[in-house]
């Protein structure tokens, strides 16, 4: 086809319900704020700019239980319509594409109910939903559609972390062995993004079993904060947590036998991949990659030169793989069975933690236990 008849065809229609931070303004803290200077070099990071960006796509329309936020919203990104009724503007508007960029408990409700009107593509953010039941439902209508679902956990999308996982995986430093992050934070809300990270790395591979200790995680980071539960209690009635609690530690067998393990840290986010015969680090909030070799069959390592990739934007490469799969008919790399393997461990380690930290099996059988988050 030539670039004239490519010019001509439609472009795939977007419509985004929230014209909030992380469709439009997030970009604003970034830019403004000195505590994460590696996101200056991720942008664009919310969902509008990226669609801005992919020229296969058209942003038609935005919704928002306040108007005056997808009034400035409109005029920002040049959207011609906006909604305060999410099923009214796909009814109408019939996207193609939907962001779901509310708090996780609307999620599922209105991922299932786009599906049901023919959205071909979602983009959800993290967490996937609050209970695996709601997850259970997702993945089901996925299936029965057809839809190409994306979680919104862009670390799959980083350059480090795929020169990362190529190399982990391509014998270099031997065999896989295991993966762990460090970070206090919440369990669904940001341990969404850490889990997801870790199953990537590890090849998404089914977690087996799960042991973990919530509780009163500390954060560093003000909004993070306000967003762990500081006393976690859980209602055996309702099956409903009283927040979002925080996660102190778990450890996860794979079904390869290949371990994921997550230990409290409150300065930064940080992931080591360990191997037979080397390791590999990822520090400075996803921006530097270490690898080290074993020296023969010593236990002194050193340090591989590996290329720096530059600057680059995951959360774009994301907008343009699920646009690309709704296109091709191709399985976007942060799909609706990867999303349920990062409920299902995340929600195993809350049910570890009311068994006394034992390790429980996965999948567990509470699928109606709940957990509110943003």
């Amino acid at each position: 086809m030539s670039e004239r008849e490519e010019s001509k065809k439609p472009k795939l229609r977007v419509a985004l319900i929230s014209a909030g931070r992380m469709t439009s303004t997030i970009d604003d803290e970034i830019t403004s704020m000195d505590t994460w200077p590696s996101l200056k070099q991720q942008l664009p990071y919310s969902h509008a700019p990226c669609y801005k960006m992919v020229d296969e796509v058209e942003t038609v329309a935005v919704c928002d239980l306040i108007e005056e936020k997808c009034k400035t919203f409109c005029e920002r990104w040049d959207v011609p319509r906006y909604y305060l009724d999410y099923k009214e503007m796909i009814e109408k508007e019939k996207p193609d594409i939907l962001s779901v960029a509310t708090a996780a408990g609307l999620h599922a409700e209105m991922c299932i109910f786009a599906m049901e009107h023919g959205v071909k593509g979602i983009y959800c953010e993290k967490a996937m939903c609050c209970s695996l039941a709601e997850a259970d439902a997702v993945v089901a209508t996925v299936r029965k559609h057809g839809t190409k679902f994306m979680l919104g956990a862009q670390r799959r999308h980083h350059v480090n972390f795929k020169m990362a996982k190529r190399l982990a995986h391509s014998g270099e430093l031997g065999e896989l062995v295991a993966v762990s992050t460090w970070i206090e934070s919440s369990l669904l809300h940001s341990l969404s993004h850490v889990a997801d990270a870790q199953l990537f790395m590890a090849g998404d591979v089914k977690p087996a079993s799960v042991f973990g200790i919530l509780g009163p995680a500390r954060s560093y980071d003000s909004i993070e904060s306000r967003r762990i539960v500081t006393n976690p209690e859980y209602d055996p009635q309702t099956k409903r947590w009283n927040g979002d609690p925080g996660c102190l530690a778990y450890t996860a067998r794979l079904e390869n036998g290949v371990f994921l393990n997550h230990l409290p840290a409150i300065t930064d986010f940080r992931l080591e991949i360990t191997c037979s015969n080397g390791y590999i680090r990822i520090v400075d909030n996803n921006d530097t990659i270490h690898v080290y070799k074993r020296r023969g069959s010593s236990y002194s390592f050193d340090p591989l030169d590996i290329p720096n990739p530059g600057p680059a934007s995951p959360n774009l490469a994301l907008v343009r793989d699920l646009v690309d799969c709704v296109l091709h008919d191709k399985t976007p790399l942060a799909n609706e069975v990867v999303a349920l393997y990062g409920m299902e461990l995340l929600m195993g380690v809350a049910q570890s933690h009311l068994e006394g930290g034992c390790t429980v099996g996965l999948p567990i059988a509470n699928r109606e236990m709940y957990v509110p988050s943003h």
